[in-house]
């Protein structure tokens, strides 16, 4: 069995079957040297070869690597606030205290002589303030 390596995503597959993937798309068989005890998101592919013709993969510098990580942690970031937003949206509890909050801030607000608020107000607050979590 093969490894593969993907020019375009950096997939990195063990033990396949080479005849199943296009050389267009993927480097058979690459040579590892270069990685061994690093993450396969710091490989990319170097365009030497070695002497038995293996295309050779390589590693990132450590100012790559740090660039690599903060999109990491970015898109994570991004994804987990998407998460909590769409169940903002879906989960019954979370609709029921978006329902039941402007109610409650309702009679704090009109002590103070402020204007009501509405569910949709506060569903749009708490979306607001899930944007602004780091």
């Amino acid at each position: 069995m093969a490894h593969v390596f993907n020019r375009t995503t950096g997939q990195f597959l063990q033990s396949v079957n080479t005849p199943d993937f296009d050389v267009v798309d993927w480097v058979l068989n690459p040579d590892l040297t270069a990685t061994v005890g690093q993450p396969v998101k710091y490989w990319f592919i170097t365009g030497g070869t070695n002497p038995e013709g293996q295309e050779e993969l390589g590693v990132v510098d450590a100012g790559s690597q740090i660039i690599i990580d903060a999109a990491i942690a970015d898109a994570r970031s991004a994804s987990q606030k998407d998460s909590a937003k769409s169940s903002v949206d879906i989960e019954r509890v979370v609709r029921a205290l978006v329902d039941l909050l402007p109610s409650e801030f309702n009679i704090l607000r009109t002590l103070h002589t402020l204007p009501d608020r509405t569910a949709a107000q506060v569903n749009a607050a708490l979306k607001a303030n899930i944007d602004a979590q780091p």
